[in-house]
């Protein structure tokens, strides 16, 4: 049996539009009759009357007519048929956002002699909440009171109800949906329930922030970007893929090396960027393995991901495991950085923010139709007051539950300017020396250029940091898929020589381009993140005529570049010894064989391994020598031109000079410095002999080395 189909929807300019299916018979509609809670408004006539295959459709003029949100509107029809009016369009309206607002904590604010719910819905005109006790089988309901003037329900209900299933079961436009808090802390298996949760027990977990180390600036950051799931999926371990798994201490390759957190903490990096660990839609919390995410299809903004966890359905795990995971890693000495997604849901029909305030929390186009610079089918409207709130509330959450130290932002120009500002503010009052950064691309959303969270609005952000994509491709080329045979200048590419040095002094100088930044520590310099080509992958198209140990020195030298440039570092996990992921650029779903990080390679690979450490050892050391001078660091760096296209890159201290040589090309040749200078690092990663000075050096082909001169008498 096909299902009847009877809708109306009010809009915009005094219309309303009524739509019958037709395969339900209904007669002529001649007239119209307006209802408001059960009382009559007014006669309404159609204006027109039009069809499709399926469907006759009504246009009514509704002059005058004042809809108020909390009230039943309904048109009923020559047959007395009561249909529900959608009056949805209100919630894209200014007089809407500006009325409905609440400032109050909302969620299940626990306490042990009761808990008090509260839940944003100005359209809906009922709300229920419905609790499951820990230990019964039945729900118990409650009748919220609401709020009119705010758009909010309320509940105080008596008694210990820590970890008691709830949902809100709310009527919206006539119909009865069974609604998941969205501001909920605790979730069970595949987000169907939102749990209650005790705060004071979470926190019975030490964050361990105290043992961080002093944090000198964000110019002296490195950050590794990691996923939970990758970083043990590849193991024989219990529990791979699991919060659990990735903080196990011990485990070693078979040759002998750290494995997992313990690797983490051997590179001598100072944050880990986790990808979202927030709950996301996609994949089968009880069966993990049958399916694969990043995560970028967030579902929840305030619980974390249960595919991590082995036990899903007990909301204190999959919180307790990842504070234990951040607690893990502080103790080593190493800040944590949560990759968050507030420029999309997976979907916004069946997303709790959509069931309990329709189209309020999603921007739209002129013509009423999602806004969709994500490219998944809806973006956030960050500018409205109560998704603004959420965005900061989640961000205070992760402070707090999981002591989060920074935050990677998601295709960040889709939100808002102020919205990131206020961010901003309410989290370093939380915790010092958060550190903000995203991706600064200009998408077509429907936002003002000069309000969106891009790159090119970079001086309106100081505080922010911005993924480099003219670092990136300039020093490896081109990312796209039509473009990965383009070489950048330290995969062969010589022209590129001058925007080398615009890039390794943090773009925010005019030479060979344009500033993009008023300061480099807003340049995030990379070559590789979890999105487009592995640096391996790419250089296997860009340089296919060269020999595996060539690229290996062609990665040796972007590492040392990505450290000593200009700028926040960055580094994906398993660039460093070269992984692949066999040629798939957008692996986002491409499965563990594909994503997972390879331990058998770290052995076979060991000397990039150690490279890779001896470069971050050098580039601290550089830190150390550069000491208080490093504010004035970007008058004092030069560049000189050296033969077939390779570069010296110059630090003019007062009292010593550090000398960078790149050399992308295969061709070798002698340099003759001006004094005697001390050979402190080559592509065989630091020099042992501390009294290695050379006047005359050989420079090879594909290699890179740092010398230090020091001033006569110093």
């Amino acid at each position: 049996m096909k299902k009847i189909m009877m809708q109306a929807c009010a809009k915009a300019g005094d219309v309303l539009e009524v739509t019958f299916s037709k395969n339900f018979y209904v007669r002529n509609q001649k007239s119209f009759t307006l209802y408001e809670d059960g009382k009559i408004l007014r006669k309404l006539l159609p204006v027109s009357q039009s069809e499709s295959g399926s469907s006759y459709l009504y246009t009514l003029f509704t002059k005058g007519v004042e809809y108020r949100p909390g009230h039943l509107y309904q048109i009923k029809t020559t047959e007395n048929y009561f249909i529900p009016i959608d009056i949805s369009f209100l919630a894209t309206t200014e007089e809407f956002e500006r009325k409905y607002r609440d400032d109050g904590p909302l969620g299940a604010l626990y306490g042990k002699e009761g808990t008090t719910f509260r839940v944003f819905s100005p359209f809906a005109t009922s709300c229920v909440l419905k609790i499951q006790r820990k230990g019964e089988y039945s729900f118990h309901a409650y009748v919220m009171d609401r709020d009119d003037e705010k758009g909010t329900f309320e509940k105080f209900v008596e008694g210990d109800l820590d970890s008691a299933r709830y949902f809100f079961s709310v009527k919206v436009f006539g119909e009865i949906a069974d609604v998941v808090d969205p501001y909920a802390y605790g979730l069970g298996h595949n987000s169907l329930y939102a749990y209650v949760i005790d705060p004071e027990k979470v926190r019975r977990i030490s964050t361990n922030d105290e043992m961080l180390p002093p944090f000198p600036g964000k110019m002296s950051s490195i950050i590794y970007e990691c996923d939970v799931r990758d970083m043990t999926s590849l193991t024989d371990w219990e529990g791979k893929g699991t919060y659990e798994a990735f903080c196990r201490e011990g485990m070693k390759t078979k040759g002998g090396l750290p494995m997992g957190i313990d690797y983490l903490s051997s590179l001598g990096v100072s944050h880990i960027q986790l990808l979202p660990v927030l709950d996301f839609q996609t994949i089968d919390d009880d069966d993990p393995s049958s399916g694969y995410n990043w995560g970028y299809d967030p579902s929840f903004y305030f619980a974390p991901e249960g595919s991590y966890t082995k036990n899903p359905d007990d909301p204190y795990e999959r919180i307790m495991e990842l504070r234990s995971l951040v607690g893990s890693l502080h103790r080593r000495g190493l800040r944590v950085s949560f990759d968050v997604v507030y420029n999309h849901v997976f979907s916004h029909l069946y997303n709790s923010l959509s069931l309990l305030v329709p189209q309020y929390y999603f921007r739209h186009n002129n013509d009423g139709s999602l806004s969709n610079g994500s490219g998944c089918g809806n973006d956030l409207e960050s500018r409205h007051y109560m998704c603004r709130r959420l965005i900061v509330d989640s961000l205070l959450h992760m402070v707090d539950f999981y002591g989060a130290d920074a935050f990677r932002f998601d295709l960040m120009g889709i939100v808002d300017i102020e919205t990131i500002r206020q961010a901003f503010q309410a989290v370093e009052k939380k915790k010092e020396n958060v550190m903000f950064y995203g991706e600064g691309w200009d998408l077509w959303t429907n936002l003002p250029a000069d309000e969106k969270a891009t790159q090119y609005n970079s001086s309106k952000m100081p505080f922010c940091g911005f993924f480099n994509d003219r670092f990136r491709d300039v020093v490896k080329g081109k990312t796209g898929e039509s473009e990965l045979g383009v070489r950048g200048y330290l995969s062969g590419d010589t022209n590129y020589r001058d925007g080398f040095k615009h890039v390794f002094l943090g773009s925010s100088v005019a030479l060979a381009f344009a500033p993009m930044f008023n300061h480099p520590g807003q340049s995030l310099n990379y070559v590789e993140c979890h999105d487009n080509h592995t640096l391996y992958d790419k250089l296997k198209c860009c340089c296919g005529d060269e020999s595996e140990e060539d690229l290996f020195r062609r990665i040796k030298m972007m590492t040392v570049a990505i450290l000593t440039a200009r700028g926040i570092p960055f580094f994906h996990a398993g660039q460093e010894i070269g992984l692949s992921k066999g040629g798939i650029g957008n692996s986002f779903d491409a499965g563990d064989k594909v994503n997972g990080f390879d331990w058998k390679k770290l052995d076979e690979r060991k000397d990039l391994y150690h490279f890779f450490q001896d470069a971050i050892h050098i580039t601290k050391r550089m830190e150390d020598l550069i000491g208080n001078q490093r504010d004035e660091l970007g008058s004092l760096i030069t560049f000189e031109n050296l033969p077939y296209g390779a570069i010296k890159v110059n630090f003019n201290l007062r009292d010593f000079s550090i000398f960078i040589l790149f050399n992308p090309t295969k061709h070798s040749f002698t340099y003759s410095f001006d004094d005697y200078s001390q050979l402190l690092f080559n592509e065989t990663g630091n020099v042992e002999k501390e009294d290695f000075y050379i006047k005359l050096a050989i420079v090879n082909g594909l290699s890179v080395s740092i010398y230090l001169s020091r001033r006569e008498g110093k």
